[in-house]
């Protein structure tokens, strides 16, 4: 017997590539980012994505973040940190994360041991899209990621009423 998991959509795939642009992504992190960071840069090199960005304390604090992989599963997304550093290159403890922890917007970012960021892809897609995020990909300029099975319908027509008369 087969079982249906989820309802036939108009538009399903078993699997489809897609890169996405470090520069948008420049972009969202920017619309996005919380006191007390005050500036946020990502960079993608081959393997390598490294956040860079300031802190504001009692003064403007230098830091930098890197990450060689990104662990994905559903619309989850997991960042491991692979090092830390603050004023170009000074390495701090791992445990400095948890102190910022309170400061992530909770709805879209959390924190978890071992120093790995988790991101929630939810917030991002259109309730009438469903993903499954299998593998990400960091390449130069952006990322590479594979999505498995899904679908999408039409989105719900919004309750303005368009007035047929007014067309010309």
């Amino acid at each position: 017997m087969i079982t249906v998991l989820s309802m036939a959509r108009l538009v399903e795939w078993d699997a489809i590539e897609v890169r996405i642009s470090g520069d948008k992504l420049n972009e969202l992190a920017a619309s996005i980012r919380v006191p007390p960071i005050e500036t946020l840069h990502l960079r993608f090199s081959n393997g390598l994505m490294r956040v860079e960005g300031t802190i504001r304390k009692f003064i403007s604090v230098p830091f930098a973040v890197e990450s060689s992989e990104i662990l994905a599963s559903g619309t989850t997304i997991r960042v491991p940190v692979k090092s830390f550093s603050a004023f170009g290159g000074l390495p701090l403890p791992r445990f400095l994360f948890s102190l910022a922890q309170g400061q992530l917007p909770k709805d879209l970012v959390r924190y978890e041991e071992p120093a790995t960021f988790v991101i929630a892809l939810d917030r991002f897609l259109p309730n009438f899209v469903t993903a499954d995020v299998q593998k990400v990909w960091i390449i130069d300029g952006g990322l590479a990621v594979t999505l498995g099975r899904g679908g999408a319908d039409l989105p719900v027509a919004s309750s303005v009423i368009r007035d047929p008369s007014s067309a010309g």
